[in-house]
């Protein structure tokens, strides 16, 4: 990816199941994170793109609660409204759905 993109600094960009009210749905997400320096929670979030399925199953709920699915794994999260985009925002915290460096020479 450029580095000039802004999507450079996404720690995940791709493919993800969501399991909404028990029905699987696939989507295209940009996910990152960071470790919250006050309480020491990894905190991470993102956006959904626009997708019909996903707007029909959540309906006019301002906050459902989601399982979230990639290659790396699966957690839980909270699917917000949609923004003027149609774009739907998804957060989450402790382990995330994508792989995190955890040793400094993954990120040298």
């Amino acid at each position: 990816m450029n580095s000039d993109s802004p999507h450079a600094r996404s720690d995940y960009l791709g493919a993800a199941t969501l399991v909404v009210h028990g029905r699987e749905i696939p989507v295209q997400v940009e996910l990152r994170g960071y470790r919250e320096p006050i309480d020491g929670v990894y905190r991470w979030f993102g956006r959904i793109r626009p997708n019909d399925d996903l707007a029909a199953a959540l309906g006019d709920e301002p906050r459902t609660k989601v399982t979230i699915r990639t290659e790396h794994g699966a957690r839980e999260g909270y699917v917000g409204d949609p923004d003027p985009w149609r774009r739907f925002r998804i957060t989450g915290k402790s382990t995330p759905p994508f792989p995190v460096p955890t040793e400094l020479t993954e990120v040298e």
